[in-house]
């Protein structure tokens, strides 16, 4: 089902565990790999699809900063779907559905994983830039940013760029050549976490950039509520 929409009713009753997606909170869910998942989040998420109408779910996601962990779990109308990054290795569970957005042909992949953990993490100011390479100033959409090239992951390339304006990353660029993607995502919508003293993203937009950043075209939004 793509034309899957959530009514008034499942909003109001949305758990949201953190600011950025909800509200900050520390929890003790472990995954099989023995990693805590100290930040969850819940998510309104948005998957679009030209010429149809966009599906609609709600998402947990579940982040490690220090051990780069991400975690993502679902109920949707085919089944729980679930994927799990630890930095280099990916693994994700659930049913096969039609193409969810004009790229990916489920819920997630190795990319979206790793793009999101860095857009999440990155832009909170959870990781820690000095550890990566830094690169020449550059320009995009008109507005400065200094690169950083983080050491995993190995398949694919990432880089996160810094706002020279706000000192943020708000900007997360991945190319995969071998699968032929290439997506920015962005984040924005910031609120201030209490519990851990940093200023997080309430929403974080993928784009498709494969004909240039000029046509990027949107295809997922990962969306805070009560924020």
């Amino acid at each position: 089902m793509r034309n899957v929409l959530i009514g008034s009713g499942l909003m109001l009753v949305c758990v949201i565990l953190l600011t950025g997606c909800g509200q900050t909170q520390q929890t003790s869910q472990v995954n099989e790999h023995g990693i805590q998942a100290t930040i969850q989040t819940d998510c309104i998420v948005h998957y679009y699809k030209s010429n149809a109408a966009n599906y609609i779910t709600r998402q947990r996601h579940g982040y490690n900063p220090a051990e780069g962990f991400f975690h993502s779990v679902s109920a949707e109308p085919t089944g729980i779907v679930e994927c799990t990054l630890l930095k280099d290795y990916y693994s994700y569970s659930g049913q096969e559905m039609d193409s969810l957005s004009d790229l990916p042909h489920q819920f997630w992949n190795r990319d979206l994983a790793t793009s999101v953990f860095y857009s999440f993490c990155g832009s909170g100011g959870l990781i820690d830039l000095s550890s990566m390479t830094p690169g020449d100033n550059v320009k995009v959409e008109g507005q400065w940013y200094r690169p950083f090239i983080p050491s995993w992951p190995n398949q694919f390339n990432i880089i996160l760029y810094q706002s020279l304006d706000t000192n943020r990353v708000e900007l997360v660029q991945m190319e995969d050549s071998q699968q032929g993607r290439a997506w920015l995502l962005r984040s924005y919508n910031y609120r201030y976490s209490k519990e851990l003293e940093k200023t997080l993203p309430r929403t974080i937009d993928a784009f498709d950039i494969q004909d240039g950043i000029a046509s990027k075209l949107l295809m997922i939004r990962f969306e805070g509520q009560r924020v």
